[in-house]
């Protein structure tokens, strides 16, 4: 009973979702234009540093398979993949049982209990950068600007160990079925962005104030349009 109760209350919540993503994600697109993000901005240092950590990881565990070798890179994504189930599920009372990681075998870890929260914290949470981000904040500020290169390089890394996991036979994200997980995943992962690009101070929470007010006015006309499809 309470697995149907659980289920029932994700897909009425899943429809509020999906219109939250969308204004958040036009919201945090208009902050970003705000900024003066443009075509020309892939040219950007800062663009072409996350673009290097990309091609980086692509190129190096490419290299390795035409060699026959295992890319040692993979414990470290392992490694954080699961780190962040065990951290967040202490955040939310879920501590970490258990933790194995592998290069070979992959990692498992075991808690007590589940939320969604510590279920998908690999694939909106970016262990890595947000060290660096906190490191950051006691560097130098002659630094700052070699700092920010390599705060973008690993968050090019980070959307590499994304595109390997973030994939349909990924039992994390079934467990509280994969079309919620995917849009909570959206959600927390441009919070996440917008935490990282606020801490290094390349971006304002603004954009955040004005997710509300796009809400309201997107659902009566949600709910316009689903009348008239239901009466068509």
């Amino acid at each position: 009973m309470p697995r149907l109760a659980g289920l029932a209350l994700r897909w009425a919540l899943l429809p509020f979702l999906l219109l939250l993503a969308q204004a958040m994600a036009s919201e945090f697109w208009n902050a970003l234009r705000g900024q003066g993000l443009s075509p020309a901005w892939a040219l950007h240092p800062l663009a072409l540093w996350f673009a290097a950590g990309l091609g980086f990881r692509i190129l190096f565990a490419f290299s390795l398979r035409r060699f026959g070798r295992d890319d040692p890179l993979e414990f470290l994504d392992t490694l954080e993949h699961e780190l962040t189930h065990a951290l967040v599920g202490y955040a939310t009372f879920c501590p970490p049982e258990s933790l194995t990681a592998s290069l070979k075998a992959g990692g498992e870890v075991q808690l007590r209990g589940s939320n969604p929260l510590a279920a998908l914290a690999p694939y909106y949470l970016p262990l890595w950068c947000l060290i660096a981000v906190a490191i950051g904040v006691v560097v130098r500020p002659g630094l700052h600007a070699a700092w920010d290169h390599a705060l973008f390089a690993l968050l090019g890394a980070f959307l590499y160990r994304l595109m390997r996991e973030y994939r349909w036979r990924q039992t994390d994200l079934h467990v509280y079925g994969f079309l919620f997980s995917t849009v909570s995943v959206f959600i927390l992962l441009l919070l996440t962005l917008a935490l990282i690009l606020s801490a290094r101070g390349l971006l304002s929470w603004h954009w955040l104030t004005a997710v509300a007010g796009h809400v309201r006015r997107a659902v009566p006309a949600a709910w316009e349009w689903a009348h008239r499809r239901m009466a068509a």
